[in-house]
């Protein structure tokens, strides 16, 4: 930029260096730029001869004030060098520069990118005076956030199907209920430790300079709110617990079937993004979690109910497969640029905008039409179809995932609005079996 005409964009300007008595001090200056250097007029009490020879940070800043409180419109130039005197002024020779504008990065991103920086700098002041600095979080939001609980959602719903399912066909026992939703949920957990470990270690998360809520990783590690290490035994952990509850429940409920569906669920689950098989790297991850969250759960719901497998269940597990699985989709269309960046060819990064949003509306309109055949076939009762009441959200989804595509921050509202119309649309599922078994 011509920093000439820029300077009448920042109507504050500071100079900071390190005093005579050693302290920080900041002051305000006027600035002419001229052949590449920076001539300083200090306020009158301060002796340009004070400040010579120091190091010093020229800060050129700008915010608008909100009304309501709050700024915008923020923007800084910094640059660092060593003032000398030249009369009664000083002048600064650049020797490093940098700076922000929120009008070309949104304040999120640039906390974003600032992050890995900051980092670097606490551990080696934190080597310097022998203290460790990490995120003051409590243990329960740092466990919040590692794990990503709220997309528990996502497991509890299909197990609810499952044993909905299985209630509508006459069977119904609520400790096998908890303890599958238990063993479940502990996958489901050991599954989103495991993909921000595969994520970061891959690069996947680490490159994403715009994540939401909803999408780039929980970023527990790239933040220090977990080390690699304790990801490692958190997601084996959980793991490990929800294998010892399959295996209980295959000892106790049906070896062959309850082994093998834990067996494949275990699979999808580590190996959607760890290493050789990178499921999610290779344009796979969408049908794993299609199948894991769709057929391999609620068919091994509804096994541990009724101790057999059905094309009943099946139906009931079409439905929710899609809506997780247009979870995921949805929420890749942000990171979709970071994860080609990574080589994580997701199906959204093999895709155009157009080819992208047509496998979005194909997709919901299978939930629907899926959801629809479940009582024309037979295979449920007919008060399933008050799931159909949904689809206008799903609509919504649709218009909104158009309209702010390649906008992570504008899609926030959209990624949300699909997880409810999953946890809706399924729960209304689930609720058909049992209002269908009580009528």
């Amino acid at each position: 930029m011509k920093l000439e005409n820029e300077l009448k964009n920042f109507e504050q300007v500071t100079l900071s260096f390190v005093d005579e008595d050693g302290y920080p001090s900041t002051i305000p200056v006027k600035v002419v730029l001229a052949d590449g250097k920076f001539t300083l007029r200090l306020p009158s009490g301060v002796r340009p001869e004070s400040v010579s020879g120091k190091k010093v940070t020229l800060l050129l800043n700008h915010v608008t004030p909100l009304p309501t409180g709050g700024y915008t419109d923020r923007r800084y130039v910094a640059f660092k060098g060593v003032a000398l005197v030249s009369g009664e002024t000083l002048e600064i020779s650049v020797e490093k520069s940098y700076s922000w504008d929120e009008s070309k990065t949104p304040f999120p991103e640039y906390v974003e990118v600032s992050t890995p920086r900051a980092r670097r700098y606490l551990e080696t002041v934190g080597r310097r005076l022998g203290v460790t600095f990490k995120p003051s979080l409590g243990l329960f939001w740092s466990f919040f956030r590692a794990v990503r609980l709220p997309f528990l959602v996502a497991t509890a719903v299909p197990v609810a199907i499952g044993v909905a399912a299985a209630f509508y066909r006459g069977f119904f026992d609520p400790l096998l209920f908890i303890l599958t939703l238990a063993g479940l949920s502990f996958v489901h957990l050991g599954l989103n430790v495991a993909n921000d470990y595969f994520d970061t270690l891959l690069g996947a998360d680490t490159l994403n300079r715009r994540p939401t809520p909803f999408s780039g990783g929980s970023r527990a590690i790239i933040y220090g709110i977990l080390s690699p290490s304790e990801a490692r035994i958190l997601y084996t952990s959980f793991f490990a617990m929800g294998v010892s509850i399959g295996i209980y429940l295959a000892l106790t409920r049906g070896l062959v079937e309850i082994a093998a569906l834990t067996a494949i669920g275990i699979m999808l689950s580590y190996f959607y993004t760890a290493p050789p098989l990178k499921l999610a790297y290779r344009g796979l991850g969408e049908l794993a979690v299609f199948l894991g969250f769709g057929p391999v759960i609620v068919l091994g719901s509804y096994f541990v109910q009724t101790q057999r497998l059905s094309y009943e269940a099946l139906a009931a597990s079409i439905p929710i497969g899609i809506l997780v699985m247009l979870i995921l989709y949805v929420n890749e269309i942000p990171d979709a640029p970071y994860d080609k960046q990574a080589g994580k060819l997701t199906l959204v990064t093999r895709l155009s905008k157009a080819q992208t949003l047509s496998f979005l509306a194909i997709s919901l309109s299978a939930v629907y039409l899926s959801t629809a055949l479940i009582p024309l076939l037979s295979l449920g009762p007919p008060t399933v179809l008050i799931a159909l009441t949904t689809a206008p959200i799903a609509v919504k989804v649709y218009r909104g995932a158009r309209e702010s595509f390649g906008e992570p921050y504008s899609m926030i509202g959209t990624m949300s609005l699909n997880v409810k119309n999953a946890a809706i649309t399924g729960a209304l599922i689930a609720a058909g079996y049992v209002v269908g078994a009580l009528l």
